[in-house]
């Protein structure tokens, strides 16, 4: 069985309580870090904590961080003892760099000495933008489902416009957590500084721009590590775009993408042939490292 360990006294840069889940590797070498998509948890991702256990059983570490956008909405402990009201509902695209910047820096604290970042989802976005932003010295990026959020957003929600416009005046009238008139995808509410944060036409999420046909891929061409990408072949079709972002990877000399056939946006029931990808992906890096050094 896999060591686990609860982790429950890290603090952001700026002040937030946020609990990892750690799948140790007595090796202390190679960790793998694990940033969860949009409202999730690890209760959700039931395929990381598989995943974290097929690593962790092979010496290859496995940290999974609940960062400040679990759940829809949240309540976050801070340092000094008050509480800060986030998840999905709250959270700023931005603030990713400190909760990234927490689990890498415990990771370090752990002992492990080489990291490999993944994603999920919306948490791919977030390891696309803290690449461009730091340039963290890491041997990979596993990309899991990598969205177009903007895109998404643009094909799904009908009154697009109008929540950019109410959103913007809400900012404007110094009401910027105001929670927006009608539901984000027929399944949510979200403040105003979220939406407009998200969703304007110059937010720094949109650098997966998979259905826009934009060239705005600076971000992910700064990639300069090996990308493993996979995506399940029962998603949607805004993931069914693997070869475009090969191709736009420019920067990227060792990339790997893989259709996970029958598989659903949460891999359920593919969840050991994730693990075992990714455990086989790490192996071939670890010898590639290793020639390279």
């Amino acid at each position: 069985m896999s060591n686990v360990e609860f982790i429950n006294n890290a603090y952001t840069e700026d002040g937030l309580k946020l609990p990892m889940i750690h799948f140790e590797s007595k090796e202390k070498d190679i960790c793998v870090i694990f940033i969860h998509g949009m409202c999730q948890t690890i209760l959700d991702n039931y395929f990381a904590t598989i995943c974290g256990k097929i690593l962790s059983e092979n010496n290859i570490g496995f940290i999974y961080e609940h960062n400040r956008g679990h759940s829809i909405e949240n309540d976050i402990l801070m340092k000094d003892g008050s509480y800060t009201r986030c998840g999905c509902t709250y959270e700023i695209f931005e603030d990713c760099i400190y909760d990234i910047d927490l689990v890498i820096n415990k990771a370090k604290d752990l002992g492990y000495k080489k990291f490999i970042l993944m994603g999920h989802s919306y948490g791919c976005n977030k390891l696309i933008y803290y690449y461009y932003k730091k340039h963290p010295n890491i041997l990979g990026l596993v990309l899991a489902s990598a969205p177009d959020m903007v895109g998404l957003q643009l094909y799904r929600q009908n009154d697009y416009k109008e929540l950019i416009k109410e959103a913007k005046e809400n900012i404007d009238n110094n009401n910027p957590t105001k929670i927006l008139s009608n539901l984000i995808e027929d399944y949510m509410y979200m403040s105003s500084q979220t939406y407009y944060n998200w969703f304007n036409e110059n937010t720094n999420l949109d650098n997966l721009p998979v259905m826009g046909n934009s060239e705005n891929w600076y971000q992910f061409e700064s990639i300069d590590v090996p990308i493993l990408t996979f995506s399940g072949t029962e998603e949607t079709e805004n993931y069914m775009h693997l070869d475009l972002l090969k191709s736009k990877a420019i920067n990227c000399k060792n990339f790997n993408y893989k259709y996970i056939d029958g598989a659903n946006h949460f891999y359920i029931n593919k969840e050991t042939e994730i693990g075992n990808l990714i455990l086989n992906w790490i192996k071939k890096l670890k010898i590639d490292f290793e020639i390279e050094n």
